[in-house]
C-alpha cells in the first residue's frame, strides 16, 4: 500500500531521499503559456525559437557545462479539450534531453490553463489533478532519475496576479483592485495550494520516486524613508512569501492537507525587483547599490532556517550590460550561504535563451546566456548570438561552485580605490581582475556617507574579488572626507593579518597607517586634482612615495615625475583587452549591436567619438568649435559627465552626450564610429596623463586624433594624428577619415605588435614580479 508522500509501507519516503541533481549549474527555459493583458495566448517556448531549435539549444546548454535544465510543460498547451491530453510536446523535449544527456526539471502548469478553466473556482483541483496524472504517466521513465516537478509555478506571484492586476487577460477587472502590494490574493493562493496537493498525490501514486520543486520568489520589503512607522506593515508583506510554503507544509491551515513531505525541494527566484519600499513600491534597485537591500545569502538562510529543507535558485538573470556583475553577486552569495551551512544544491540562469517580454512581443529582455537575433540581422529565424561577458563570467564561477579546485589559501591584496568598481573598467580593476587567479582581492572603495551605523555594503563582481563600500554618517565622499580611526574599525576584520597593501591614491594613506599596513605597492594613475584638495595630495603622496615598497606610473611622463622624487619607478603603463574591443568581436545580431543601432543608428555623415569621463581636462570648447566647423560631422561624446553642476554643456545638432554607456557596449558603439578623438586641454595636469581610450580606440581598429600630449607623442606618434587647436584638428580629422578604407599594412602591423604588448595579462606578470618584492621586502 502506497501513502500520498511516496512513503512505502515500512519504506522511506522520496522526499526523505537526497536529491539527484546532474550539475550545480543549471538554465532555464521560459514556457509561460497564459493570456497576455489583451487575452493573446502566448507561447513563449514558441515566441523564442526553443521548439524550434531544441537539438541546438540542448547541445549548447550540455557544451557550456549546464546539465540539468528547466522546462515547462504548459497545461493550456497541451489539453486542448477537457480530458483530453496532448504531451507530445514534453515527450520530444525528454527524448532530445536524452539524447544530450541531460536532466530536465518539468513546470506542469506555467500560469496558463484550458479556457474552461478559472483559478477562482475549486473545479481547478481536480482537473489541474488529472492533468498531472497523464504528465506523470507520459514522463515516467523518461529520465534516468526521478523525475522532478513543479506543479504549478509560483502560486504566490499566480494569486497575486489573478487577484491584484491585470496581467492575466482572464482575469481582467474580475475583482478588486488594490494600489499596492497590501493585499495577497489568499484565496486564490490557498485553492492553488489545495490543486498541488491534489495534484501531487495523483502523480505519487503512479510513480511514488517522483520528486516536488515548490518554486516561490524570495523578497525583501522596507518602510519607506522617514516612514519607520510603517516597517510593521513593510514585515507583514515580507511576510506573504511564506504563506504558500507554509500551507503546503502544513504550517498553516492543516486542514488542507499539507504536510513536510510536500516541501521536498525548495526553489527561490531571485531578481533585482524582488526587493522594495511597502506603500511606495519604489524598488530597492541592485544597479543603484541600494544599502537597504538584503543579499541573497540572507534570504536563502532564512528559508533554510524556517523550512530545513534543500534548496536551489530556479530563477535568476538581470538585463542587457548587467548579466555578467549579476551573476557575479548571486555566485558569490550562493558560496557565502554554502560556507554557511546552507543546502544549496543549484543555480539556474534563467532565461538560458533571451525573450521576449510577454506584453510587447517586439521589445526583448536581453537576459539571456544566448541573445536571439532580430530577424534583419539573423542568417535564420531566432539566431542565437552568445553573450560573451555573461559567458565568461559563468566559466569562471564554474570554477567555484559548488566545490572550488583544491589549492592553498591565496594571499590577500588589500586595494585602496581612488574610484569605484563599475562598469566602466578603469585601469585598476583591470589589473585586479587578472591578479585575482592568484590572489583574494579585498577592493576597498572610496567611502560615502550613509544614515544609520556605519557600515560596509559588500559584492563579488569578480571570482576572487570582494568589493567593499564604507558607509560612514556624516562623512563626505572620498578617503579624504571619512576620519581614518572610523574606516578601520569597519576594514580592519576583512583583512587579514600580512595582507598585502595596494595604493591608488595618496589620500588612503592616512587609512593604511590606522589599518598599520605598509604599502606595498603604490600605483599612480594620474597626476595631482586641481583645486582646494591639492596641497593634502601632494603632501600625502610625499610621504606614500617614501614608505611604499614599490611605485609604479601609468606612463612615461609620469614615471619621469616621478622618478625626481623617488627613485627606480616601475613602468606599469596603460593597457587594452585587444580581443575586447577587435570588430570581430561585435556579434551582428547581439543584444549590444541591437542598442548601438538605437543609439547611433539615425546619425548622417562621419561620426567622431569621444570616449571617457567628461571632467575638466576635456576641451569643451574644442569639441564646439569642431561641430562648428564641420556640421555634418556628428561628435558622440560617451562617458559619465563629471563637472560642476553649472558647467553648461556645449549643445549643437552635431553634439550628442551619450552620457555613461557600459564597457560591454563600447565594441559595437565603436564599430559604427569613423575616428577616434582626444580633445583635452593642455595644461600641467594633462601633461602627465596616458589616455586609455587610445589603445582601445586602436584596437578597435579606428584612426584617432589628439592633441599632443607627451605621452601621445613618446608612444604613439607613429600612429596616431595630433593637432593644436581647431582648425589642426579639423584639418586632421579630414585628412584620417580620406584614408578610411586604405588599408596600410605597414601601420597596421604596428599597430598590432604595439597592441600585443600592451595587454592586461602582461601588465599582471609585473604586477606578480613587484608584489614578490615587496613581500620580500618586508620579510627581511
Amino acid at each position: 500500500m502506497q501513502e500520498t508522500d511516496g512513503r512505502q509501507a515500512g519504506g522511506t519516503a522520496a522526499w526523505e531521499q537526497p536529491v539527484s541533481l546532474r550539475s550545480f549549474w543549471m538554465g532555464g527555459f521560459e514556457g509561460a503559456d497564459h493570456l497576455d493583458p489583451q487575452c493573446r495566448p502566448l507561447d513563449m517556448a514558441s515566441a523564442h525559437g526553443h521548439l524550434a531549435q531544441l537539438e541546438d539549444d540542448y547541445a549548447r546548454a550540455a557544451a557550456a557545462g549546464l546539465q540539468t535544465v528547466r522546462e515547462s510543460i504548459g497545461w493550456r498547451l497541451c489539453e486542448p479539450r477537457p480530458g483530453v491530453f496532448d504531451l507530445a510536446r514534453p515527450l520530444r523535449m525528454a527524448r532530445c534531453a536524452r539524447r544530450h544527456g541531460l536532466q530536465i526539471l518539468w513546470t506542469v502548469m506555467h500560469y496558463g490553463t484550458p479556457p474552461d478553466v478559472d483559478l477562482r473556482d475549486d473545479a481547478l483541483i481536480d482537473r489541474f489533478a488529472a492533468f498531472a496524472a497523464a504528465v506523470a504517466q507520459a514522463l515516467g521513465g523518461q529520465g534516468a532519475e526521478p523525475p522532478i516537478y513543479t506543479l504549478v509555478n509560483e502560486i504566490s506571484f499566480l494569486s497575486w496576479a489573478v487577484a491584484h492586476t491585470n496581467m492575466l487577460g482572464a482575469y481582467q477587472g474580475a475583482q478588486e483592485r488594490r494600489p499596492s502590494t497590501r493585499a495577497s490574493g489568499y484565496e486564490v493562493k490557498r485553492r492553488l495550494v489545495r490543486a498541488t496537493l491534489a495534484a501531487a498525490e495523483a502523480v505519487r501514486r503512479i510513480d511514488p520516486q517522483a520528486r516536488f520543486l515548490q518554486v516561490e520568489p524570495l523578497v525583501h520589503v522596507v518602510a519607506p524613508a522617514g516612514r519607520p512607522e510603517l516597517a510593521p506593515l513593510a514585515a507583514q508583506v515580507a511576510a506573504y512569501q511564506w504563506q504558500a510554503w507554509d500551507l503546503l507544509a502544513g504550517l498553516a491551515e492543516p486542514g488542507l492537507g499539507g504536510g513536510p513531505g510536500m516541501l521536498d525541494l525548495l526553489g527561490v527566484n531571485h531578481y533585482h525587483s524582488g526587493q522594495w519600499e511597502v506603500e511606495t513600491e519604489q524598488r530597492l534597485w541592485w544597479h543603484a547599490r541600494d544599502p537597504r537591500r538584503r543579499g541573497l545569502d540572507m534570504l536563502l538562510h532564512d528559508a533554510w532556517q524556517r523550512y530545513g529543507r534543500p534548496l536551489l535558485v530556479a530563477e535568476t538573470s538581470h538585463v542587457g550590460a548587467g548579466r555578467a556583475a549579476w551573476l557575479g553577486d548571486v555566485a558569490c552569495q550562493a558560496l557565502r550561504a554554502r560556507a554557511a551551512g546552507v543546502p544549496l544544491l543549484g543555480l539556474c540562469l534563467y532565461p538560458l535563451v533571451d525573450r521576449p517580454d510577454w506584453n510587447d512581443a517586439s521589445a526583448w529582455h536581453h537576459s539571456g546566456l544566448w541573445d536571439v537575433a532580430p530577424a534583419p540581422a539573423a542568417r535564420a529565424p531566432f539566431e542565437r548570438v552568445l553573450h560573451r561577458p555573461y559567458a565568461r563570467a559563468l566559466a569562471l564561477w564554474q570554477q567555484r561552485l559548488p566545490e572550488p579546485a583544491a589549492a592553498p589559501e591565496p594571499p590577500t591584496l588589500a586595494v585602496f580605490s581612488h574610484r569605484p568598481w563599475d562598469p566602466l573598467q578603469h585601469r585598476t580593476l583591470h589589473l585586479m581582475t587578472e591578479l585575482a587567479v592568484d590572489h583574494r582581492i579585498v577592493f576597498i572603495e572610496p567611502p560615502v556617507p550613509g544614515e544609520g551605523p556605519a557600515r560596509l555594503l559588500r559584492s563579488c563582481p569578480w571570482p576572487g574579488v570582494e568589493v567593499l563600500q564604507p558607509l560612514l554618517p556624516g562623512a563626505s565622499d572620498g578617503f579624504d572626507g571619512a576620519p581614518p580611526p572610523a574606516m578601520a574599525a569597519l576594514l580592519a576584520p576583512e583583512i587579514v593579518p600580512g595582507a598585502l597593501a595596494w595604493a591608488c591614491t595618496p589620500l588612503a594613506l592616512p587609512l593604511l597607517r590606522a589599518l598599520r599596513l605598509c604599502p606595498a605597492v603604490y600605483d599612480c594613475a594620474e597626476g595631482p586634482p586641481v583645486g582646494a584638495l591639492a596641497p593634502r595630495w601632494r603632501l600625502q603622496q610625499a610621504r606614500l612615495l617614501r614608505g611604499a615598497a614599490q611605485v609604479c606610473a601609468a606612463g612615461p611622463a609620469l614615471a619621469r615625475a616621478l622618478a625626481r622624487q623617488r627613485p627606480g619607478v616601475q613602468s606599469l603603463f596603460q593597457a587594452v583587452d585587444a580581443a575586447h574591443f577587435t570588430p570581430a568581436a561585435v556579434a551582428p545580431g547581439g543584444s549590444e549591436a541591437q542598442e548601438a543601432a538605437r543609439l547611433l543608428g539615425g546619425l548622417v555623415g562621419p561620426v567622431l567619438c569621444h570616449v571617457g569621463r567628461i571632467s575638466a581636462h576635456v576641451n569643451l570648447a574644442l569639441l564646439a568649435a569642431i561641430a562648428d566647423a564641420r556640421p555634418h560631422w556628428q561628435l558622440v561624446l560617451i562617458g559619465p559627465v563629471a563637472l560642476p553642476v553649472d558647467t553648461p554643456l556645449p549643445q549643437r545638432p552635431n553634439l550628442h552626450w551619450l552620457g555613461a554607456q557600459p564597457y560591454s557596449l563600447l565594441p559595437a558603439l565603436l564599430a559604427r564610429v569613423q575616428l577616434g578623438l582626444l580633445a583635452w586641454h593642455r595644461d600641467a595636469h594633462t601633461a602627465l596623463a596616458h589616455p586609455p581610450q587610445l589603445l582601445e580606440f586602436l584596437a578597435a581598429g579606428k584612426p584617432v586624433v589628439s592633441v599632443p600630449l607627451p605621452d601621445v607623442h613618446d608612444l604613439y606618434a607613429a600612429v596616431v594624428d595630433t593637432a593644436e587647436d581647431a582648425a589642426g584638428f579639423v584639418q586632421a580629422c579630414e585628412a584620417a577619415l580620406q584614408r578610411e578604407g586604405v588599408h596600410d599594412l605597414h601601420r597596421h602591423a604596428r599597430i598590432q605588435a604595439m597592441l600585443a604588448r600592451c595587454s592586461w595579462e602582461r601588465r599582471a606578470q609585473t604586477v606578480r614580479a613587484l608584489l614578490q618584492a615587496a613581500a620580500a621586502g618586508a620579510a627581511a
